[in-house]
C-alpha cells in the first residue's frame, strides 16, 4: 500500500543557511527600523519659516523666542525669513516642506485666517494644510490721529466723520493687511465715513500720517508707540477687552461702544503630518519659554500677552476667527490688488 503521508525531504544546508540569513535580514530590517523611530527629537536643525521681513515685529519676537528654545533643545533653530504676499510665500513654502518634525512656519493672523477670505483661490488650507502648534502673542492695534485733526476719542472721530462724509482717509500697511481688515470692521459696527488710503508696510503707512496725506490709522504699538510718545500722534482706542498698560488713559473700542474687535496674533505651525511628538516637544518648550518673567514684563509693556498652551488652543482660536473675517471682508467688498 503506498504510503499517503510521505514525509518531507531534510532540508539541506543550503536552505538552511538561506532561511537564517533571510531571518537575520528581517530582524535586522526591523531593529533598524526601530532605532530610526526611536531616535531623539531634534537631531538635527530646525528651520523656521517667518512670514515677515528681517527686522520687524514679528521677526524680533520669534527670534527672542526661538533664542531660548534652542539652546535647551541642543539643537539651533534657523529663522528663515521669506516675506511677500501678506504671508502667502512663507505659507506655501512650509506647506510642502517635508513633515519630518524639522520644518515650521512662525506666522500671523492675516496668513492664517484672512487670506483665506481675501483670495478666493488661496493655494493653502489653513485648517487642512497645518498642525497648529503654540499660539506664541497676542497683541492689541491702536487707532491713532493726527493733533491737527483735533479730536481725542473715538466718539468725537465718528462725529466728525459723521458731520462730513467722505472728506476723512484712513491709511493702513496695505490692502488686506490686519489694520486694513480692523478698520473696516469698525467702519461697519459704527457706519463710519473714512476712505481707505493703502501703504507699503508700517513704515509707509507712518510717514502717511506724519506727512499728512491721511488723517486716521490702525498699527501695532511697536510701530506707534515712539510717536505716541512723541505726541506726534494721538491714540483714541485700543483694541482687545484690556487698557494697555503703557496707555492706561486710553479706552478700549468696547468702552468706547464698540464691542468685538479683537486683537492681532503671531503663531507657530507645521505641515500637517509632521509627527506629534515633534509637535509636542517644541510646543512644551514654546510654553516654558513664554512663562519667563523677563520675557513677560517687556511683552507687557508693549500691551502683549504671551500665548502658550497646548496646540488646540491656536486651533480653536482658527477655527472661530475664519468665518469672522469673512464676513468683515465680504461685507466691505476687499480685494486684493
Amino acid at each position: 500500500m503506498p504510503n499517503l503521508h510521505p514525509r518531507p525531504p531534510p532540508r539541506t544546508p543550503t536552505l538552511r543557511r538561506s532561511f537564517l540569513a533571510s531571518a537575520l535580514a528581517v530582524v535586522g530590517l526591523a531593529a533598524a527600523t526601530g532605532a530610526a523611530r526611536a531616535e531623539p527629537w531634534p537631531s538635527r536643525p530646525i528651520v523656521l519659516t517667518l512670514t515677515g521681513a528681517a527686522g520687524s515685529a514679528p521677526d524680533v519676537v520669534a527670534r527672542d523666542v526661538v533664542a531660548r528654545i534652542g539652546m535647551a533643545l541642543g539643537q539651533p533653530i534657523v529663522v528663515e525669513n521669506v516675506p511677500g504676499a501678506g504671508g502667502i510665500v512663507a505659507m506655501e513654502r512650509v506647506r510642502w516642506a517635508q513633515p519630518d518634525g524639522y520644518h515650521f512656519v512662525f506666522t500671523h493672523i492675516g496668513a492664517v485666517v484672512i487670506n483665506p477670505a481675501l483670495h478666493k483661490s488661496l493655494s493653502y488650507d489653513p485648517v487642512r494644510d497645518y498642525a497648529p502648534v503654540s499660539l506664541v502673542l497676542t497683541g492689541p492695534m491702536i487707532l491713532v490721529a493726527s493733533p491737527s485733526l483735533g479730536v481725542g476719542t473715538l466718539e468725537e472721530l465718528i462725529s466728525l466723520a459723521r458731520r462730513d462724509p467722505g472728506t476723512l482717509m484712513y491709511g493702513s500697511a496695505g490692502i488686506g493687511t490686519p489694520p486694513h481688515v480692523f478698520v473696516e470692521q469698525l467702519k461697519a459696527a459704527t457706519r463710519l465715513s473714512l476712505d481707505h488710503v493703502p501703504f507699503k508696510g508700517s513704515s509707509g503707512l507712518v510717514q502717511g500720517l506724519l506727512g499728512g496725506h491721511v488723517a486716521v490709522g490702525m498699527e501695532g504699538p511697536g510701530a506707534l508707540m515712539p510717536l505716541i510718545e512723541g505726541g506726534k500722534l494721538r491714540p483714541l482706542a485700543v483694541s482687545g477687552d484690556e487698557r494697555m498698560k503703557i496707555l492706561s488713559h486710553v479706552p478700549t473700542f468696547a468702552e468706547s461702544g464698540v464691542p468685538g474687535i479683537g486683537l492681532s496674533w503671531l503663531a507657530i505651525m507645521a505641515p500637517k503630518g509632521t509627527p506629534p511628538g515633534a509637535v509636542a516637544a517644541l510646543n512644551r518648550e514654546v510654553t516654558r519659554v513664554l512663562a519667563m518673567p523677563d520675557l513677560r514684563t517687556a511683552w507687557a509693556a508693549l500691551g502683549r500677552t504671551p500665548g502658550g498652551g497646548p496646540p488646540e488652543v491656536l486651533a480653536e482660536r482658527i477655527r472661530d476667527e475664519l468665518p469672522r473675517w469673512r464676513t468683515v471682508i465680504d461685507g466691505a467688498g476687499i480685494r486684493p490688488e
